[in-house]
């Protein structure tokens, strides 16, 4: 049976550069792709629309492709098709799974009805994606470590001003709470109609830690000077989110972990997007393993998922037959 399938790691989201921004761009921010936990979707053939993945996810997939439908040229517009979601990504759990998923789905229809090089935008613009953030954009279609420069009232999507590969050495180890969830929707809409407007001298702090120190220092795979840009990055962005999460930390049990990872010596510590996933940065697998065995039997971690993962530094793949739908009729 012929069959598109693709896949694509989770985004970490160490932070933004602006918010409520009196002039010029607001947003902006810096993430990364890393290699698991991923998404594997796969499409094919069928009598009628089918989607197979646990309801919740269900759900917005059958919205998302209803969606794409819509917005998508006439002459491809992809018939009757059975989505399989045969890995995913956490949901609400900073791992950039909404962007992730859906552009998985956009690549896969597009695909199917035989539509190809339509960019990450273009697809994330047929799915909804991409109001505020679009680092899982860019990083969907070229992994990697993202800057991107915050967007224009005029913009749809956020433009990518830097770009760089990650260490293949350094691994992220990951903690997520089992049991909790970041803000998502209309609680995360809220949160930023509650949150102050970020000072100028906030975001020129944040500008200059993003370009003199972490980019330098990915570049030249200075692991400690990178490790440090990425938590002073997190801890100011945190500081301002505070008054809407809880504290630098959403989650009061990952806040404790990083207070007693500081004890330790761990230098790269941070929250990712709206959490509660804690990311911590390390030398290489032998360190990571070590961390791992360690945080394991910590208080804190206790009902938690640990997980070493990478950088990943390409974009989604894909895989199947291309042009396998005709198009619906208009």
């Amino acid at each position: 049976m012929p069959t598109i399938t693709v896949q694509t790691g989770a985004r970490l989201h160490f932070g933004l550069l602006a918010v409520q921004a009196a002039s010029g761009r607001n947003f902006g921010g810096v993430g990364l792709m890393v290699d698991s936990p991923g998404c594997e979707l796969a499409i094919e053939a069928s009598d009628r629309d089918e989607c197979f993945a646990e309801p919740e996810i269900a759900a917005r997939l059958t919205a998302w492709r209803d969606e794409y439908r819509r917005r998508c040229p006439a002459e491809y517009r992809p018939r009757a098709c059975r989505i399989r979601l045969v890995q995913a990504i956490p949901s609400h759990a900073g791992l950039g799974s909404g962007t992730q998923t859906s552009l998985a789905l956009a690549t896969a229809l597009a695909r199917w009805a035989g539509e190809e090089l339509v960019s990450a935008s273009e697809l994330a613009r047929r799915v909804g994606r991409g109001a505020r953030s679009a680092l899982g954009i860019h990083g969907f279609e070229r992994g990697g470590l993202l800057v991107e420069g915050g967007k224009r009232h005029t913009e749809e999507i956020s433009p990518l001003v830097a770009r760089l590969e990650f260490s293949s050495e350094w691994r992220v180890l990951l903690i997520t709470p089992n049991d909790r969830r970041g803000l998502s929707g209309n609680a995360e809409r809220a949160a930023f109609t509650r949150l102050t407007p970020m000072p100028s001298s906030l975001t020129e702090t944040l500008c200059r830690i993003v370009l003199m120190e972490l980019l330098p220092a990915v570049a030249s795979k200075d692991f400690s000077t990178a490790a440090a840009a990425l938590q002073e990055f997190g801890q100011l962005n945190g500081s301002h989110f505070a008054p809407v999460q809880g504290g630098v930390f959403a989650d009061p049990q990952m806040a404790e972990l990083a207070k007693w990872l500081a004890t330790q010596g761990c230098i790269g510590v941070g929250q990712s997007s709206w959490g509660p996933t804690l990311w911590i940065l390390c030398r290489d697998e032998s360190e990571a393993v070590c961390f791992r065995e360690q945080i394991g039997l910590h208080p804190s971690a206790i009902a938690c998922t640990i997980h070493i993962t990478a950088a990943q530094n390409t974009g989604a793949t894909i895989s199947g037959v291309r042009g396998v739908s005709p198009a619906l009729d208009r």
